[in-house]
């Protein structure tokens, strides 16, 4: 029974990179440590969530992976690359994540392949896919399943395929083994860590980075523009940090780490918006009618902001004397 498992992890490796994933690993699906709990315990009661009120809900669920799944014992993680091709120059103002389809569609559609494979070998296999929109606490997974550790602007680095990726997750009842027990060389991916250096405090423009991994969301940028359902009446209190010329999210404290020369090239579904958005300036935005919004933006992250929030940080911009 353990050889087969041993098969059916390398398979399941196997088949990940065949469908584009910069890395995969496997964990055993149990709470998370103490450490990790108080941790968002402490950032939910300190209100570092600001208005994301989702992050309040299903507490032990994101705590604990068999909750959100019967009989659930394996973790499978997965890294989706979304980094630009070195020598491309990123549009202003947007998060390079959002410069294509939704990535919530296009991983899932890969992992939904990957848990076929799984059904095909396992009987009474039974699983759930999730990317980023559960409460599933996916960078603590990537750690355990030896993809790489969390850094000081709290977003999983990996030392072989850099900061830039997407996570996705099965939770399962494979029963695989390991990433540590069958690929142990990796136990030093999870086991680094920034050391001295502090590029993605130091860049952060709005102080959201408010100490090492602590992110301050009432202060954050992208949360503003993305999330911020109150962004005009909040801009008109003051209550907002200076947006710059951003529109759609920020990435200046990935942009800083040293870790973005490990980036692998993202998949081409997460940038076929970008011709389009390297083009787009204030007034082709204003000129733009809902309708239009979201024909142009269908099935994009885009389309989360919101017509009105980009309209409204561009106006605040160029108010600013910010290009825009």
């Amino acid at each position: 029974m353990l050889t087969q498992k041993m098969e059916i992890y390398w398979a399941v490796k196997e088949m990940a990179k065949d469908l584009g994933f910069a890395d995969s690993g496997c964990a055993a699906a149990s709470e998370v440590s103490a450490s990790v709990k108080d941790a968002y315990l402490y950032a939910k009661e300190a209100g570092f969530f600001a208005g994301m009120e989702y992050l309040h809900n299903n507490i032990e669920k994101r705590f604990n992976p068999q909750l959100l799944v019967d009989g659930a014992d394996t973790v499978l993680v997965f890294l989706a690359p979304f980094s630009l091709p070195q020598g491309c120059t990123p549009p202003e103002g947007v998060s390079q994540y959002a410069l294509g389809e939704d990535y919530h569609q296009v991983i899932k559609k890969k992992l939904f392949q990957i848990m076929e494979m799984l059904e095909s070998r396992i009987e009474g296999f039974s699983g759930r896919a999730f990317t980023d929109s559960a409460p599933v606490l996916e960078r603590e997974w990537g750690v355990r399943a030896g993809l790489g550790f969390v850094g000081k602007n709290n977003f999983l680095i990996s030392p072989r395929c850099g900061i830039k990726n997407f996570i996705g997750t099965i939770i399962c009842n494979a029963g695989l083994p390991p990433t540590v027990e069958m690929e142990p060389e990796k136990a030093a991916c999870s086991a680094g860590g920034c050391g001295e250096c502090t590029r993605c405090l130091d860049a952060c423009p709005s102080g959201a980075l408010c100490r090492s991994y602590t992110m301050d969301a009432g202060k954050c940028i992208s949360y503003h523009t993305i999330e911020n359902r109150r962004l005009k009446e909040d801009l008109a209190m003051g209550v907002v940090p200076n947006l710059g010329n951003r529109y759609y999210g920020c990435d200046a404290c990935m942009d800083a780490c040293p870790w973005n020369s490990r980036n692998l090239p993202g998949w081409k579904e997460f940038h076929t918006n970008r011709p389009m958005l390297q083009q787009a300036r204030y007034e082709w935005w204003k000129g733009l009618t809902k309708e239009e919004f979201k024909a142009n933006f269908k099935g994009s992250p885009i389309l989360r902001g919101g017509l009105e929030n980009i309209i409204t940080a561009l106006e605040w911009g160029r108010k600013q004397g910010n290009n825009g």
